[in-house]
């Protein structure tokens, strides 16, 4: 079962009420722009959890679309590793195994509000490719970046469709997402282990 502390709305509330901390004000005032360009009220393009590095992060992690746990109304409207679901735990418990800081790192998705089709369903292409000037901002707010993780064959694809003139190291390597599918794919486990080792070697 998921554990997530964002399970408790009351820890919910106090990160909410640090949204707009210095390190991530930039990029959660970037999530209302986008909300605002696609109609959506504020808090429905999820908000960088301000106990990330945000725009001091050294490493993007970049996954597909917000899950309903990370959707304002369905969850915490928080990209949060504190997130109720088995993504976030998979991914946070990984960190936890390996020494990764979440002050190291900031979470984004290739695709930033929710998809048009099924609930926690994959982003399609035409989703992607209109949210490349999005992707593209997100991380010119980010100077400190040194590595990007692309979990999944969804965040594969919407960073190949970026054109970004910056010199940054690309874990290698068809690593999953880390929902319990992606991880249970053959060899997925092992590939995301594998990944999480060495950016945690790197980020020491």
């Amino acid at each position: 079962m998921p554990n997530g502390r964002n399970a408790d709305p009351d820890v919910v509330a106090e990160k909410i009420a640090r949204i707009r901390d210095p390190h991530v004000r930039p990029l959660n005032s970037l999530a209302d722009v986008i909300a605002d360009s696609v109609g959506l009220p504020h808090g429905h393009v999820p908000y960088v959890d301000p106990d990330q590095g945000g725009i001091g992060a050294r490493m993007l992690v970049l996954l597909d679309n917000p899950s309903t746990k990370a959707e304002s109304g369905t969850g915490s409207g928080l990209l949060s590793l504190d997130n109720n679901d088995r993504t976030a735990r998979n991914c946070r418990e990984a960190y936890e195994r390996h020494g990764v800081s979440h002050a190291d790192v900031v979470h984004w998705n290739v695709v930033p509000f929710p998809v048009a089709g099924i609930k926690n369903g994959g982003s399609t292409p035409a989703e992607r490719t209109r949210s490349v000037q999005w992707t593209k901002a997100f991380v010119e707010l980010c100077p400190r970046i040194e590595i990007v993780l692309l979990l999944g064959a969804a965040a594969r694809d919407g960073w190949a469709r970026l054109a970004i003139d910056r010199n940054f190291y690309v874990v290698p390597g068809k690593i999953p997402h880390c929902s319990a599918r992606g991880l249970n794919t053959g060899g997925g486990r092992e590939r995301f282990e594998s990944a999480i080792a060495q950016v945690a070697e790197m980020l020491r």
